[in-house]
């Protein structure tokens, strides 16, 4: 009788052009995904907030300087990580929802980012409340990311450690 881990590793699936995928197949595409697709998304993420932290929080000096350097660096460096969302590619079925789920965080945030520059340039405090609120709604959204993202890691026997890219 075959131990359960060696039925697992001959199990396949068909994949969404028909190819069949085995365990471990699909475990290195997810070990793919995490390690080199999101990590490009997470570095586009962390090097966009880097930059506004510079001129926000206990970096604020005026609106005008916010605005310039989240006009001109902040919104094109995130465009990167909503690009690469966007364009990510999964076979694995049990992917697809965790893809989708990354395209809709990043998609959030780069909301909550423009309706901050509107509501700079408008002086209007409303837009920037819905940019907060933006960006709360994309913590809720990441988060429950990274539970879906850790149950499949547990299912394909991969260690699953959360970075925090905000």
């Amino acid at each position: 009788m075959e131990n359960q881990s060696e039925k697992e590793k001959i199990k396949t699936e068909d994949t969404s052009n028909g190819n069949k995928q085995s365990f471990e197949d699909k475990q290195q595409e997810i070990v793919k995904f995490i390690n080199k697709d999101i990590q490009e998304i997470v570095g586009y993420e962390t090097e966009a907030n880097q930059v506004l932290a510079t001129v926000s929080g206990e970096n604020y000096h005026n609106d005008e300087e916010l605005y310039e350097v989240l006009a001109n660096k902040v919104i094109p460096t995130y465009q990167k990580a909503v690009n690469k969302a966007k364009s990510l590619v999964v076979e694995a079925e049990e992917l697809k929802p965790l893809k989708a789920k990354i395209e809709e965080a990043t998609g959030i945030y780069y909301d909550a980012l423009m309706l901050e520059k509107e509501g700079l340039e408008k002086k209007d405090t409303e837009l920037i409340n819905q940019s907060n609120a933006k960006g709360q709604e994309y913590k809720k959204v990441i988060t429950e990311y990274h539970v879906e993202m850790k149950n499949l890691a547990k299912e394909y026997n991969i260690d699953y450690e959360q970075e925090s890219a905000k």
